[in-house]
């Protein structure tokens, strides 16, 4: 009895991480190109809020060096993305859910860095979503 209820609790948080994977999507609407800060705007196009943004994380690609990770944080430091902004879609800023990015909001993020001269970036959620 014990071991059927591990089993079954887990196939339900599977589940749960497959619709919050499946209700995950975004578009990005703008970035910045040549230097550190990096800035990117994206829109929320899922039907799940993003609020724990310390597991969302932002990659960059430098041609020499390939991939660089860098986590969030609410600093601008190198090595680190930040949070500037998050807008309705009216580009006034949220009203509900302040600090979580919800359906339809836009965030603007920027990403900083030096060594490298990126020419591609990734965004991945916390629930392993990318759209780049």
């Amino acid at each position: 009895l014990l071991t059927s209820e591990v089993v079954i609790n887990a196939q339900k948080d599977t589940t749960d991480l497959q619709m919050k994977m499946l209700g995950t999507s975004m578009t990005m609407l703008s970035h910045t190109s040549g230097g550190s800060p990096l800035y990117i705007e994206l829109q929320n196009t899922g039907r799940e809020p993003i609020k724990d943004f310390q597991y969302v994380d932002v990659y960059l690609h430098d041609p020499i060096n390939g991939w660089s990770l860098f986590p969030y944080k609410n600093t601008t430091a190198n090595g680190y993305w930040t949070k500037i902004i998050i807008t309705d879609g009216d580009h006034l800023t949220e009203k509900i859910y302040p600090n979580q990015w919800d359906p339809d909001e836009i965030i603007n993020i920027s990403v900083s860095y030096s060594t490298i001269t990126p020419d591609y970036f990734k965004i991945v959620t916390g629930n392993g979503v990318t759209n780049f």
